[in-house]
């Protein structure tokens, strides 16, 4: 268990739970989250941004990826060759790392 990736995520869902459950930030919007664990592993990481940026989370490697995306940005990694793999993978489809 890496603690540390333990702890970001745990942050990541307070922030998330308190901006959704506040009527002062941001009003009428509510935010969603899926966490991943990529095991620090780069081809992992691409892989799991591709999917889920098709909406294919839960696909097999045989099936076309045809749903709509619906994933507004990723947040990176805690290790930055996993990032930056990431990022070059989804840049040209114009979704923020």
């Amino acid at each position: 268990l890496d603690f540390r990736s333990f702890q970001f995520s745990q942050s990541l869902i307070f922030a998330i739970e308190e901006i959704n459950n506040s009527s002062s930030l941001l009003p009428g919007v509510s935010l969603g989250y899926k966490i991943y664990d990529t095991c620090s592993s780069t081809a992992m990481g691409v892989r799991m941004a591709m999917a889920l940026i098709n909406g294919n989370e839960n696909s097999t490697l045989n099936e076309p990826c045809t749903k709509p995306a619906q994933v507004q940005v990723i947040i990176g990694e805690t290790y930055s060759s996993v990032s930056t793999a990431i990022a070059n993978s989804v840049g040209p489809f114009s979704i923020p790392l």
